[in-house]
C-alpha cells in the first residue's frame, strides 16, 4: 500500500488512482459530517479538507521519492510523472493530513487535537474504503481482513468520539479532559496494523517494525499526556495497590 505499483493484479495504475480518490472523498465526508456535529463553521471544515487533500499528495509524493531515491536521483523531474512513475506514501500522506489541519487552524486559533481527532476518524473510514477496494482488485483476503479491521474501530470511535471526555480514566481528577484521544489511539493502531501488515505479506525488516511499533507506543504516550492523569499519582496509586496485596 505505501507505492502505487503500475500493475495491481493486472490492473493498470488508474484503477489504483481512482480507488485513492474514493477513499479520500469517503475519509473528507466522514470529517465533515463530525465536524459539523461538533459546530464547526461549514467554511473552515471545506478549507481544512482542501489543504488536507493538497498537503497529503504533496508530502506523500515527496517522502515516496525520497524512500526510492533510486529512481528518481538525477531525474527530479520524474516526481511529477505519476503515470509512469506512480506512488504515495501513506506515512507521508498521513502526515500531510496534519500538515493540512494545522494550517487551516491556525487562522481561527482552534485547537488541533480537537480538529484532528475528527480527521483520524476520516482517515480510519477511508481507509476501510481503500483495502476493501484493494481487496476487490486483487483478491487478496489479508486486505479484506485488514479493512474490516478498520472498519469495526471506526465504527467504535465514532460512537466515542463525543463521549469519552467524560470518561473516569481518561478525565482523572479534572473538572473537563482534553481531546486526543482519538488522535492518539489511532496513531498507536496505525502502527500495529502496519506490522501486522508486514508480517501477513511477508515484508518484515528492522526498520518496519520500529516505526510501527515506535507509532504504537506514541500514541498510547500521546493519549496519557492528554488525558487527566500525572504519573506521579499512578505510581502511588500503584504502590498503594502493591502494599496492599502484600
Amino acid at each position: 500500500m505505501d507505492e502505487a505499483a503500475i500493475r495491481v493484479s493486472g490492473y493498470y495504475v488508474y484503477s489504483f488512482g481512482l480507488l485513492t480518490a474514493v477513499a479520500f472523498l469517503w475519509g473528507s465526508f466522514v470529517f465533515y459530517k463530525k465536524a459539523v456535529e461538533s459546530h464547526f463553521e461549514d467554511f473552515h471544515i471545506l478549507d481544512t479538507v482542501v489543504m488536507s487533500a493538497f498537503w497529503a499528495f504533496i508530502t506523500g509524493r515527496v517522502v515516496f521519492a525520497l524512500l526510492h531515491w533510486s529512481e528518481f536521483w538525477n531525474h527530479l523531474s520524474r516526481v511529477l510523472m505519476l503515470t509512469n512513475y506512480p506512488g504515495l506514501d501513506r506515512w507521508g500522506a498521513i502526515g500531510g493530513v496534519g500538515l493540512g489541519v494545522l494550517f487551516s487552524i491556525r487562522r481561527i486559533k482552534g485547537r488541533f487535537w480537537d480538529w484532528f481527532d475528527l480527521a483520524s476518524l476520516g482517515i480510519l473510514s477511508g481507509g476501510a474504503v481503500f483495502l476493501a477496494g484493494l481487496y476487490l482488485l486483487t483478491h487478496t483476503m489479508e486486505y479484506l481482513g485488514l479493512a474490516v479491521v478498520y472498519l469495526l474501530l471506526f465504527i467504535f470511535f465514532w460512537q466515542v468520539e463525543d463521549r469519552y471526555r467524560t470518561y473516569e480514566w481518561y478525565r482523572g481528577k479534572r473538572t473537563s479532559s482534553r481531546s486526543g484521544l482519538i488522535s492518539g489511539f489511532s496513531l498507536a493502531f496505525w502502527g500495529l496494523s502496519f506490522v501486522v501488515e508486514k508480517w501477513l505479506f511477508h515484508n518484515q525488516d528492522s526498520w518496519s517494525l520500529i516505526w510501527g511499533l515506535g507509532l504504537l507506543v506514541g500514541g498510547g504516550v500521546l493519549v496519557y499526556i492528554r488525558s487527566g492523569r500525572t504519573a506521579t499519582e499512578d505510581i502511588k496509586n500503584i504502590l498503594k495497590h502493591g502494599r496492599k496485596q502484600n
